[in-house]
């Protein structure tokens, strides 16, 4: 076993969207950089060599984190927050905030983060799309000859229908065969292009970034005035040991970054570091979402890529209703009756295996309430996000009246409370230290060199998946980062696909 690294340039916990981006650009600039991932790289099965697998298999194992994160099971939807979202919005419920920075001070990131992720997409027919500085880096997934026909019948209707940004490796030379399996499940092809293809093994190859897998962070260590961190406290195989670094990111995602700085209170920040104001853990915010189903008849939907299209013409408020509603969306062929109780697994399969599925989603908006309780160092309660009901059920009628119109006799949507998903805010960034954690470059409140760069820094979550936000903040954060650790650095360009080299070797 090689010796356990003592120092480095810049130590970054988690190696999901946030972290291994953040490594990522932060290897292009030259600096000496240290990834730090509780879990452990996922490997193909041999003996399934041709499927992919569905995320409840690994979570219901002993293994709950991964090289790569969340991303390694995300249906690679890849959207930019929309102009609006940046901006104090009225909700049903509350305002949702406005940023620290604008959109335009984020759109080079994002185009950035476009090309090092080998993004397709268009934006045709999309009226929420966002100023680009440039086109995709490639052009749209196409609809399955399944899903053609039906996409025109939505337009047929007078309504936009918009092609879903993808991060998938298609095309000459590509892994992706474009299978029904890709959302909610991990890629035995590495075909997806998730936090580690696209970023970590890219760093990893530049020889600048050490990965360290079933490593613990215990506890972020600081000066005794708190006012820098020194570095980290690890634990690997029962050993522990001290990394001393210039920089400390923390990027362990939305329950586990707030946790650790709780973790790592000291004499200097007695409730946690970056807990002065108790904001850590507070202000979560999300996407109040839901499920519909148009049903064809009695004959199963084909096994397809089904995930291509989405009707974002409901995005901002109109005249019939005064607050954004929210997106529709195409989802990927899930096996959802495997997480219901054994009784309904086969109606719910019928419906499924039946439908056309697609997501619901609108804004949960945050309030000093909602979030995390903590009780010394466990969290012992969530309270929830505000949810738009009234918006949410509003969105949820016109997708059923327009899928009706668009052919489907049977469309089935479930009554009961929508779900939260694509958390986000626990440790929010904002010009104020009494209602945020980070300062507008995710730097912690009162410290020199601690950085939170996950889904903790979004003050809310807009209606579209937020992982792009990650990955765009990221490299913005790297560029500040790397202009203190590394000043003379010169930064080579991005190649608009990257390939990912081999995965490395246990």
């Amino acid at each position: 076993m090689s010796p356990r690294p003592r120092s480095c340039d810049v130590v970054i916990i988690g190696s999901g969207p946030g972290g291994s981006t953040l490594a990522h650009g932060l290897s292009r600039r030259g600096a000496r950089v240290l990834v730090v991932e509780e879990g452990d790289f996922l490997r193909p099965d041999p003996s399934r060599a041709d499927t992919s697998i569905h995320m409840q298999e690994f979570m219901q194992g002993a293994q709950q984190s991964f090289v790569g994160g969340p991303s390694k099971f995300y249906g690679a939807a890849l959207y930019r927050l929309r102009e609006q979202d940046f901006q104090a919005t009225a909700t049903e419920t509350a305002e949702s905030p406005a940023w620290p920075v604008r959109y335009s001070d984020l759109e080079p990131f994002y185009d950035e983060a476009e090309r090092l992720y080998a993004v397709r997409g268009s934006t045709h027919e999309d009226p929420s799309e966002p100023p680009r500085s440039r086109p995709f880096p490639h052009g749209p997934i196409e609809h399955e000859p399944y899903i053609a026909p039906i996409v025109e019948r939505l337009r047929a209707q007078g309504l936009p229908v918009s092609y879903i940004p993808k991060a998938v490796d298609v095309g000459p030379g590509g892994k992706c065969t474009l299978c029904a399996r890709c959302d909610g499940h991990y890629c035995q092809r590495d075909a997806k292009m998730d936090a580690e293809i696209a970023a970590l093994r890219p760093a990893l190859a530049t020889g600048r970034v050490q990965l360290l897998t079933r490593t613990q962070c215990l506890r972020v260590l600081t000066t005794p005035d708190g006012r820098r961190a020194t570095g980290v406290l690890l634990q690997q195989d029962g050993e522990t040991w001290e990394v001393n670094a210039d920089v400390v990111a923390v990027c362990a995602g939305f329950a586990r970054t707030p946790l650790l700085l709780r973790r790592s209170r000291n004499d200097a920040h007695p409730e946690g570091i970056g807990n002065a104001s108790g904001c850590l853990g507070r202000y979560l915010a999300g996407h109040t979402a839901g499920l519909v189903f148009p049903m064809r008849g009695f004959k199963r939907v084909p096994d397809l890529h089904q995930k291509t299209f989405a009707i974002n013409s409901f995005y901002g408020p109109s005249a019939e209703w005064p607050y954004p509603l929210g997106v529709i969306q195409a989802a990927g062929q899930l096996p959802l009756w495997k997480s219901v109780p054994a009784v309904a697994r086969p109606f719910v399969r019928f419906i499924v295996e039946r439908s056309v599925t697609c997501f619901l989603m609108t804004e949960a908006v945050a309030s000093r309430e909602s979030g995390f309780v903590f009780q010394g160092d466990e969290i012992v309660r969530m309270e929830p996000p505000r949810p738009n009901v009234k918006t949410f059920r509003r969105l949820r009628r016109m997708a059923i009246d327009i899928f009706k119109k668009a052919g489907f006799p049977v469309v089935l949507a479930p009554r009961s409370p929508a779900d939260l998903w694509h958390l986000v805010g626990t440790a929010r960034f904002g010009e104020d230290p009494a209602t945020s954690v980070l300062d507008p470059h995710c730097r912690v409140h009162g410290m020199d060199n601690l950085y939170v760069v996950d889904s903790c820094f979004l003050p809310s979550a807009g209606a579209v998946n937020t992982t792009l936000t990650v990955i765009a903040m990221s490299l913005r954060v790297a560029e500040h980062i790397a202009a203190r650790v590394s000043p003379n650095a010169s930064l080579p360009s991005v190649p608009s696909a990257r390939p990912a080299p081999p995965r490395p070797e246990p």
